[in-house]
C-alpha cells in the first residue's frame, strides 16, 4: 500500500535551513525518489536533532523503501520527541515493527497510538492487519508444534510415525492445502524409509501415492512423476500379481505415472507406463472390461494424439468405448468422451461424415441427461464449469 504522505508540520524548533531540507525531502517524495528524500531528511536532521517531524518523515521514506529497520528507528524517535506524538509516527513505528514480523511489538506500539488516536482510520485498518498476521503466525506454530511431535514419535514408532504424517498429510489434502500434503507426504517417506519391512515399504507406497496425487493438483509434473515412479517400484517388489486388488493398485500407479508424464510432454515415455497399466488392469487379457482399463484405455488414446499417431489413438478410444458400453450399457454419460476423441480423430483423418456422427452422439447423448447425472458418471470430470465447457466445445467443434 501507498504509505502515507510525508508532514508538513513545522516545530517551534526547527531552523529555515531545515525546513528548506525538509520541503526539498517532501518534493523528492512526491517524484518518488526516495534515496534522494532520505538523503536531504538526513540534512535536516543533522539542523535539528530534536525535530519530530524530521525523523517521521524520513521513516516514511525508509518505509517506501522497504528499509524497515531503519523505518522503525526513525519512526521510534519521532514518537520519543514528538510533544505529543502524531498519529503518523505511532502509524509508521507499528506498521515497521509488523513488517519485520515483530507483531507482539507491533501490536504494543499500535495500542498507544490508538489510545491518542481511538478513531484514526489508518491506525484501525493496520490493526486489522497484524491481528490477520498474528492469526497465520499461531496457525504455522499449530503445524510445526504437529510435525515436531510427528518426529519425536518417529525415533520409537518406526512405521507407525509414517502413518501419523500420512494423516495430517490426508487430512491437508481435504482442506485443499496441498502444499502442506506436500511437505507432511515427504516427512512420511523419509520416516518410513528409515525402517526395514515390508509395513514400511507400504507406509511409503502410500505417501508416495498421495505425494504424486497432490503434486498433479499443484501441476508439479516432475514431482509428480517421480512420486509414481517409486510407487510403481516399490509396488513391484512386494505386490503379489495373484492378488487381485494388489495387481490393480500397481495398474493404477502406472496409470497415474502415465498421466504425469503425458502432461509433463513426456509423450513416449507416457505411453509405456500406460501399457503396463494396461497390462497390470487386464492380467493380459484383452476381455477383461473394468472402469480401470475403459479410464486407461482412453489415456492412452489422449497421449497417442499428442503424438500424431490418430489412428492408433482412435483405435484406443473405440476399444474404450466397447469397454464402457459392456459395463454400462450404451446411454451412460462417460462414453461422451469417448465418441468425443473418436470424432476428433476422424476430423483430423479428413473423415468429415464419420466425425460429425461421433460429434453429434456425444453431444446428443449429454443434453440427454441432467448434468448433475452426467457428472455422477463422469467422475474424471471434476464440475459443472469444465462439464460445461467440455459440451461447449464439442457443439463448437460439430459445427
Amino acid at each position: 500500500p501507498t504509505p502515507p504522505t510525508t508532514s508538513d508540520e513545522e516545530s517551534s524548533g526547527s531552523t529555515s535551513d531545515g525546513e528548506m531540507k525538509k520541503k526539498k525531502g517532501n518534493r523528492a517524495m512526491g517524484k518518488k525518489k526516495y534515496p534522494k528524500a532520505i538523503k536531504y531528511y538526513t540534512k535536516a536532521i543533522k539542523i535539528d536533532l530534536e525535530n519530530p517531524t524530521y525523523r517521521l518523515n524520513r521513516a516514511i521514506a525508509n518505509a517506501a523503501l522497504e528499509l524497515w529497520k531503519d523505518a522503525e528507528s526513525d519512526a521510534a524517535s519521532a514518537v520519543e520527541l514528538g510533544n505529543p506524538p502524531s498519529s503518523k509516527s505511532h502509524y509508521q513505528l507499528a506498521r515497521a515493527r509488523l513488517r519485520r514480523g515483530h507483531l507482539d511489538e507491533a501490536m504494543e506500539a499500535l495500542d498507544v497510538g490508538l489510545a491518542a488516536f481511538p478513531k484514526e482510520p489508518a491506525l484501525l485498518q493496520l490493526g486489522k492487519e497484524i491481528e490477520r498476521a498474528r492469526a497465520v503466525r499461531e496457525a504455522k506454530l499449530q503445524k510445526e508444534a504437529a510435525v515436531q511431535a510427528a518426529r519425536q514419535a518417529a525415533s520409537t514408532e518406526g512405521p507407525a510415525s509414517a502413518r501419523a504424517f500420512l494423516e495430517q498429510a490426508r487430512s491437508a489434502y481435504a482442506a485443499n492445502r496441498p502444499e502442506d500434503a506436500v511437505r507432511l507426504c515427504q516427512e512420511a517417506r523419509q520416516a518410513a524409509a528409515g525402517c526395514e519391512g515390508e509395513e514400511a515399504r507400504r507406509e511409503e507406497i502410500n505417501a508416495c501415492s498421495l505425494l504424486g496425487k497432490t503434486a498433479m493438483r499443484l501441476r508439479v509434473w516432475d514431482q509428480a512423476e517421480k512420486a509414481f515412479e517409486r510407487a510403481a517400484e516399490l509396488q513391484e517388489a512386494i505386490y503379489s500379481m495373484e492378488k487381485k486388488e494388489e495387481r490393480e493398485a500397481l495398474a493404477n500407479a502406472y496409470n497415474n505415472l502415465g498421466i504425469a508424464r503425458k502432461n509433463g510432454g513426456k509423450f513416449s515415455q507416457a505411453i509405456e507406463a500406460l501399457n503396463k497399466s494396461y497390462a497390470k488392469a487386464t492380467n493380459f487379457d484383452d476381455q477383461v472390461a473394468t472402469p480401470q482399463v475403459a479410464q486407461v484405455l482412453q489415456n492412452l488414446a489422449q497421449a497417442l494424439v499428442q503424438q500424431g499417431k490418430i489412428e492408433e489413438a482412435r483405435g484406443m478410444y473405440a476399444r474404450a468405448l466397447e469397454v464402457g458400453q459392456r459395463l454400462y450399457g450404451s446411454d451412460h454419460a462417460s462414453h461422451g468422451l469417448n465418441h468425443l476423441g473418436i470424432g476428433r480423430c476422424l476430423k483430423k483423418e479428413g473423415n468429415l461424415g464419420d466425425a460429425i456422427r461421433a460429434y453429434s452422439t456425444a453431444y446428443e447423448l449429454w443434453s440427454s441427461k441432467d448434468p448433475e447425472v452426467c457428472l455422477a458418471e463422469m467422475p474424471e470430470v471434476p464440475n459443472k464449469e469444465r462439464f460445461s465447457q467440455l459440451k461447449e466445445q464439442c457443439r463448437q467443434e460439430l459445427a
